[in-house]
């Protein structure tokens, strides 16, 4: 009996406050911006794209021209977000890019 009249005060609050929860968003990975895009110019080397860019999330050890940017991103009440950005080499240079960036950069 001494339990529940404990309990009984952080219950009521728990009903009154509704129990909410604060759920921060999870940002994961590169968030490449349309503007970050906007720097890369083809012939660049790996240094220069790594500086507008940032380091990649994935460098695959088959695959050495070529350098996978991803992002997601989760927040309360809204489907997962996923962006995936590729970056092509040649011989050490920028040849091309695909992919999607994040639309405002936030």
């Amino acid at each position: 009996m001494r339990k529940i009249i404990i309990l009984l005060p952080l219950l009521s609050w728990m009903v009154m406050t509704g129990c909410s929860i604060h759920r921060v968003d999870i940002q994961q990975g590169n968030l490449i911006t349309r503007e970050m895009v906007d720097q890369l110019k083809p012939g660049m080397d790996k240094r220069q794209v790594q500086l507008i860019l940032g380091t990649p999330l994935l460098r695959d050890p088959f695959h050495h021209d070529r350098w996978d940017y991803y992002y997601s991103l989760k927040r309360k009440n809204t489907p997962l977000e996923r962006y995936a950005f590729t970056v092509y080499f040649m011989e050490g240079r920028l040849t091309h890019t695909s992919g999607t960036v994040h639309p405002d950069g936030h």
